[in-house]
């Protein structure tokens, strides 16, 4: 550049606004930085969304006017204002941690450290400011190494190893799947390639499987060769750039040449002791930067008139019934405290205490150990008197001042839990103090404390205190990166957050040459891509001649403006904006035009696997830089946002087994279900993973919320489980992503909330018992067979459903069942004809007995008898069984004619008749004790001797007894016959 055309601009950035610029629900965006002369730059950058799913950035920066200056490099003064929670809560203790180093860790162990998916992250680097970020590691495997399975492997061993098979065919790898089909009695087991090759078939769990058509006949376990593991450290520094620490090769090697650290738990102190340490260290920091580059306060010349202001708020002046009379609300002036109302209003002016004088210093640190803990929450009345604080110290015309709130809270607005009347008053002065100009950070220690939540008005307490302090902060009610709401679980991150607030105070204005040196950088969203193949020509570079008030016309070429594209930064620089600062030139009374704007548009897209959403910000970062070697931008473009259209939910979800009266829980309904947005797969096992939400990149769901619900055959959401399931039913898993705001402002159609279910509905196989009896027997005058006798004839149970037999690995052991068999007879049989039984089946105390099935094990012989309703009512037969008496007579009179009475137990049963010397069987007898008697007024020439017995019972159903008459007369009835002597007696005693 010309010595002789050298022109610089006086750019005044206000305080933490160049590193932290709130994002806006506008589509287009300007601002405006001018010297004390109302000249400097304008810069304005926009995004549209284009019909084909593209979206045109465009940035458009100039100069509005020129002044040569002298370099200077100095802060700018800066008000601050504390507004500090004193509310009695407190008192309530915090963590306090403390980092030390990893000595002997091997990056495997590290691995399971990482804060990018280990389920106990624990690891951390120093960032050389005090503070230390979190580290990420990602891995690349070394690749497989095969160990063969000896050939004597049972089939169990293969199946416990099922999904870590495989098979070298003709010298490649190739892998195995092992399925088996499982009942009670036996289990066969398939061995098969990835073209549905049998390479074997084996039954049994003990069985050895025998391969074929594979190299060796043997399979092989796959593991990663550990040894060649690549593991790669990184964290994000504090102005949210990716730093990588180191790599390391060898999952049981040490890295090198970085140390990592973890943080333990050191002790506990409360609340309001670690805001006084933080605030003091604030303090202590404000103070040294008001010092000057010398650092001495007594040396004035370079010192910064930073002021701060201390405000405590905690109670209202009465809460039911009780005066507090505003205890603990408060302006300070050093260790005084003057209440709210009259007194701290008669303060306002003087509340301010200069950091660059001692007695300043002094009031702030005795402001400080002031801070007490009792009282509600009325975070309004804090904010109110900040608001009057900065109202009675008006900047004076002329002056550069930057104007800052710290809010700081440990609970929900309110006495006692949120109330949503002190909110809104609160957000009311907040939104006084930022149309004034002034920055508002919150920063919030209670339990819930989210800054990267938006809350919810509507919510828990939580929900609606996250809502709350992203709209009292200058968020304005949307989690930005960086924040102006932070959030703290512990004392030394809130240390840090307090350090970080005054590490902006550094970031002041100072005298900038913005010459052809100057570069424009514009860092693309983790969301977002430039197409694939984009280069340089694909940045349009246009330049625009002013030719009067909002009138512009376009040049032919760029002006010495080149593009540049490496990776996610698309960079310009060559053009001079001091060269071609737009203003007029007025000569001998004419007035003229001059200067030049640049304008750099190109096309992003949504990066593949970003899930969509509204105003969603398609930069990290766009700056104007001094020069390509410099780390801070001189002034930032603001950020635009566009709507991105969500994608498409695709939900499935697998068939469920279950027994009879069983339970499924939610979780275990979502078990297998695969969700996919779009192509994007989600994992819904890691839902609640701060780091990797469900398995994914936090860019990638950063502007949606997910929905995931379980829901039964009537569509009614499912919150816990559906139990003690009776029939076959179905579920679904629906799956929604809302966006997180509404778009309005943002270019592009506002996306709207996708759902997808499974569809068809996944069914709930609900498995039921069938019971196989077979029929028993009973004796005719006996007693009914015992409980353990009827359960005896339950040959079989089997759970089925549709045929399909139960498999306990898979669906658990099989439940225990009572069965209860009740015959259609009590006491001792009185029937020769069988006997129905019934049998009722309990389960787990409840009667199942509609829900089984019978069958009938058929008799052999066949008994003839069927079920034709098999519910159990009967489940079998009790055939009846009878006994038989032969009577034998002996000593008779041929073809003459013997009456006996059949006693059974001692009394008359029946009569049968004789002739002669033969025997007469009697069947289809009851079981008892049985004795005859022989008729004498029939046979009156005998004497009668029938003294003999039989028992007949189950185990002896037959029997016979003897009867030998002896005559007492020479002959028969009409003496022709001689007679022989009468004797009666069983059979069983006859010789």
């Amino acid at each position: 550049m010309k010595k002789s055309r050298a022109v610089s601009l006086l750019l005044s950035l206000s305080l933490l606004c160049a590193l932290f610029l709130p994002l806006r629900s506008l589509t287009v965006y300007a601002q405006t930085w001018a010297d004390e002369n109302g000249k400097g730059m304008q810069i304005n950058k926009t995004a549209e969304a284009n019909s084909d799913g593209t979206y045109t950035i465009t940035l458009e920066a100039y100069a509005t006017g020129s002044k040569i200056i002298t370099e200077v490099k100095k802060d700018i003064p800066t008000d601050i204002v504390l507004v500090l929670d004193q509310s009695g809560s407190m008192d309530e203790s915090m963590a306090t941690y403390g980092f030390r180093p990893y000595t002997d860790k091997t990056n495997s162990e590290l691995y399971a450290l990482r804060h990018n998916g280990a389920r106990t992250p624990n690891l951390y680097y120093p960032l050389g400011d005090g503070s230390y970020a979190t580290v990420s590691v990602t891995l690349l495997d070394g690749g497989l190494s095969y160990a063969v399975i000896p050939v004597d492997s049972v089939n169990t061993h293969y199946w416990n190893n099922r999904n870590n098979l495989y098979a070298a065919v003709n010298g490649s790898y190739q892998k195995v799947t092992l399925t088996r089909e499982f009942n009670y009695y036996y289990a066969d087991y398939t061995y098969a390639l990835p073209d549905g090759t049998v390479i074997a078939g084996s039954q049994g769990r003990n069985g050895i499987p025998v391969f074929s058509g594979v190299d060796g006949g043997v399979l092989y376990l796959a593991s990663n060769d550990a040894d060649l593991n690549v593991y790669t450290y990184t964290c994000t520094d504090t102005s949210g750039a990716i730093l990588t620490i180191g790599t390391s090769t060898g999952a049981y090697a040490q890295p090198t040449g970085f140390t990592l650290y973890e943080r333990y738990t050191s002790g506990s102190t409360t609340k309001l002791q670690a805001l006084k340490t933080a605030v003091t260290n604030f303090a202590g920091s404000v103070a040294k930067k008001a010092a000057g580059p010398d650092g001495d306060l007594t040396t004035t010349e370079d010192n910064v008139n930073h002021r701060i202001a201390v405000v405590g708020f905690a109670s209202g002046s009465t809460f039911d019934g009780v005066d507090y009379n505003y205890g603990n609300t408060e302006v300070f002036i050093g260790s005084t405290g003057h209440t709210y109302g009259t007194s701290a209003r008669s303060v306002y002016g003087s509340a301010f205490q200069s950091m660059d004088t001692a007695q300043g210093k002094s009031n702030v640190t005795a402001s400080i150990g002031a801070l007490d803990a009792d009282g509600g929450t009325l975070t309004d009345l804090g904010m109110e008197m900040a608001n009057g604080i900065l109202n009675a110290n008006p900047v004076p015309e002329g002056e550069k001042r930057s104007r800052v709130i710290v809010v700081f809270t440990d609970g929900a607005p309110g006495w006692s839990g949120y109330d949503s009347t002190i909110a809104q008053a609160a957000i009311r002065q907040a939104n006084a103090a930022k149309t004034s100009g002034v920055t508002v950070y919150t920063v919030g220690v209670f339990a819930g404390a989210n800054a990267t939540s938006s809350g919810s008005q509507s919510g828990s307490d939580d929900q609606k205190s996250n809502w709350f302090m992203q709209n009292l902060s200058s968020n304005n009610g949307t989690p930005q990166k960086p924040s102006y709401y932070l959030s703290a679980g512990d004392s030394e991150t809130l240390n840090s957050i307090f350090r970080q607030i005054s590490d902006q105070i550094e970031t002041g204005g100072s005298g900038t040459m913005l010459s052809d040196e100057t570069v424009i950088r514009d860092i693309i969203a983790p969301a977002f891509t430039l197409p694939d193949g984009a280069a340089a020509s694909d940045i349009t570079l246009e330049t625009y001649r002013y030719i009067g008030p909002n009138r512009w016309e376009r040049n032919s070429g760029a002006l010495g403006a080149t593009a540049a594209v490496s990776g996610d930064t698309v960079s310009v620089s060559g053009f001079d904006f001091a060269e071609h600062y737009v203003g007029t030139v007025t000569e001998n009374g004419s007035t003229a035009y001059r200067g030049n704007k640049l304008v750099i548009s190109f096309r992003v897209l949504p990066k593949a696997g970003f899930l969509g959403g509204n105003n969603v910000c398609t930069n990290t970062r766009a700056g104007i830089y001094e020069n390509s070697s410099a780390a801070e931008p001189v002034m930032t473009f603001p950020q635009p946002q566009v709507n991105v259209p969500i994608k498409a939910a695709t939900v499935t979800a697998e068939d469920k087994n279950v027994y009879l009266l069983g339970d499924l829980t939610a979780e275990q309904l979502m078990q297998g279900v695969t969700v996919a947005a779009g192509s994007v797969a989600l994992d819904l096992s890691k839902a609640s993973d701060t780091a990797q939400p469900y398995g994914l990149e936090p860019w990638q769901t950063e502007y949606v919320d997910i929905t995931v619900e379980v829901r039964d055959a009537s569509g009614n959401a499912i919150s816990t489980g559906l139990n003690k399931l009776t029939d076959d039913t179905t579920y679904t898993v629906s799956v929604t992503l809302s966006p997180k705001t509404n778009g309005s402002g943002a270019s592009g159609t506002p996306a709207a909330p996708k759902t997808g279910a499974n569809d068809p509905a996944a069914n709930i196989n609900v498995f039921k018992p069938e019971l196989t009896f077979r029929d028993g027997e009973a004796w005719y005058g006996g007693e009914i067979p015992t409980a353990e006798e009827l359960n005896a004839c339950l040959t079989q149970i089997r759970w089925l459903h549709a045929g399909a037999t139960a498999d306990p690995l898979a669906m658990g052991p099989v439940p225990a069942l009572t069965i209860t068999c009740t015959p259609d007879a009590e006491g001792v049989i009185q029937t020769k004809q069988d006997v129905a039984v019934d049998a009722a089946v309990q389960l787990a105390n409840a009667d199942i007995t509609a829900h089984c099935a019978f069958q009938h094990a058929a008799c052999s012989p066949a008994c003839g008898w069927s079920e034709t309703a098999p519910d159990g009512t009967p489940a079998f037969l009790l055939h009846i069984r009878t006994c038989e008496l032969t009577i034998a007579k002996t000593g008779g009179a041929a073809g003459e004619p013997y009456v006996f009475t059949i006693k059974k137990d001692g009394a008359a049963y029946t009569e049968v008749t004789v002739v002669g010397n033969a025997s007469v069987t009697i069947r289809e007898l009851p079981v008892g004790a049985y004795t005859i008697a022989e008729d004498t007024g029939w046979s009156w020439r005998y004497s009668p001797s029938c003294s003999g017995s039989a028992v007949l019972s189950k185990a002896a159903p037959s029997g016979s007894i003897l009867c030998t008459n002896r005559a007492d007369t020479p002959g028969w009835l009409n003496s022709y016959s001689a007679v022989a002597v009468n004797t009666f007696g069983s059979a069983a005693q006859q010789d």
